[in-house]
């Protein structure tokens, strides 16, 4: 990738917030921001310089999306890539109702979502 061509991660996973514009957010400190990154309770992404992200579409009302905790633990369980984690939950599937599966859980349907995790983490451990 060169200079002048974009990152495509930048799309696939949108804005992102920092460790202190996610702890201003949540009104919470930097170190319990890591904390929740480092046991899923956050979607955290390290870049290739070390730059920890939050993408911003795991918070819904300034609140962390319920049921992002188990979505995570459960795609865990099929591939340990955080980034896939953030394209499986935020890539449009125009055929899908909703698209995305972060709005499922937006939209209360976590057992949908974990069914389709399971599936999906199966297939990626096969």
């Amino acid at each position: 990738m060169t200079e002048e061509e974009p990152n495509p991660w930048a799309e696939i996973v949108g804005p992102c917030y920092t460790v202190t514009s996610m702890a201003r957010t949540l009104g919470r400190t930097k170190a319990e921001v890591m904390e929740a990154g480092n046991d899923l309770r956050l979607l955290m992404l390290r870049t290739e310089d070390g730059v920890y992200l939050f993408p911003v579409f795991q918070l819904h009302d300034g609140e962390v999306v319920r049921g992002l905790r188990e979505v995570l633990l459960t795609l865990q369980a099929g591939v340990n890539d955080l980034w896939t984690w953030a394209q499986w939950l935020n890539v449009s599937l125009p055929e899908a109702d909703p698209p995305r599966n972060i709005t499922r859980l937006i939209e209360g349907r976590l057992d949908e979502a974990l069914r389709d995790a399971r599936h999906d983490a199966w297939s990626w451990s096969n």
